[in-house]
Formats: structure tokens, sequence, C-alpha cells
């Protein structure tokens, strides 16, 4: 009995840092490879690791939104500000000493185009949603570790700690990017 229980233990310990570990591996191997692909051995040591978060397909499709939908008021509001300015020139053109029906009439095209164009971004919806379409919204696209590690910079010699988030595949056994933490 005493046997299975110990077995049971050994096992539970090795299964929770996995994980980590992987991690860890995947982070230490793109830290110390230089922009050439070539192997450094830095003396990589993990600080501290923790798992950000998980960004799913309904995260993505989120972002995605979000970011086309604050552009795109951007630009509504300056198409309209571009609106307003032809209709004060209009105003201005009418009251004018000698009204120039020439001037008018370029404002008023201006402003049809300018109109146009709003409703054209008005329909406008963003693009890349469609690489998600049949997708479980919450399948994980990417998962984002907070790593703090220390390296010997191999050209001053000197130890050195560094925190970066590193964006890695669903599974974690890629690392697509980092992105420095600002403390």
């Amino acid at each position: 009995m005493k046997r299975i229980i110990l077995l049971s233990l050994v096992s539970l310990l090795f299964s929770c840092g996995g994980t980590t570990g992987k991690y860890e591996k995947v982070i230490a191997d793109f830290a110390q490879t230089d922009s050439r692909g070539m192997k450094l051995n830095m003396n990589f040591k993990v600080e501290k690791l923790e798992d950000v978060r998980r960004v799913t397909v309904m995260d993505s499709i989120k972002i995605i939104t979000d970011n086309f939908n604050t552009e795109r008021d951007k630009q509504m509001a300056s198409l309209e500000k571009t609106v307003s300015l032809f209709t004060e020139n209009i105003e201005k053109a009418k009251a004018a000493y000698r009204p120039s029906q020439t001037m008018i009439n370029f404002y008023q095209s201006s402003i049809d185009k300018t109109k146009e164009q709003i409703n054209v971004l008005k329909e406008t919806t963003p693009e890349g949603l469609e690489r998600y379409e049949n997708r479980d919204a919450s399948d994980i696209l990417m998962i984002i570790v907070r790593c703090t590690y220390s390296i010997d910079e191999p050209i001053t010699n000197k130890r050195a700690t560094e925190t970066f988030d590193f964006f890695l595949s669903p599974d974690g056994t890629k690392c697509y990017f980092p992105r420095r933490v600002k403390e």
C-alpha cells in the first residue's frame, strides 16, 4: 500500500511541472538563439515563469473587430470634418460679394464624394475574420507566458535579468515572438 501511495506522489510531482518545464525549454532555446539562428550558451536560468493568458478564437475576433472599429471611427471623424469644412466654404462662397457658381459646384461635388466615402466606410467589415469561420470560439490560438530570467551577456560577460512575455503556440512547443515587459 505504501508503495502505491509513493508511486502516486512521484507521478503527481512529475506531472505538475510538465508544462512549465516545456515552456522553460522553448523560452531558453529562443532566448539563447542569435539573429542568425545560432545557439549560444548564455547560462540561462529562469527566475520566475507564469502563465499570463491564453488567446482564444473569440479573443482574436474581438481584437480584430475593436482595432477595425477604432480605425474606422478615426477615418469617419476625419471625413465628417472635411464635409463640415466644405459646407462652411459653400456658405462663404454664397455670401461673397460676387458668388462663384464654379466654386459652389466644386465644394458641393467634394461634399458628395466625401459622403459617398462615409457610406462605403459604414458598410465595410473587418478583413481576416474569414479564417475563424467554422472554428470553436474557445479554441486556443496562443499562450502568453511571462518569464523573468537571467543570462550571461555574450559581449560584456555580465549577468543580466530580463522580463519578457513570450507568445507561444497552442501546444507550447514554439515561440512566435517575445515582447519586453516594461517595469
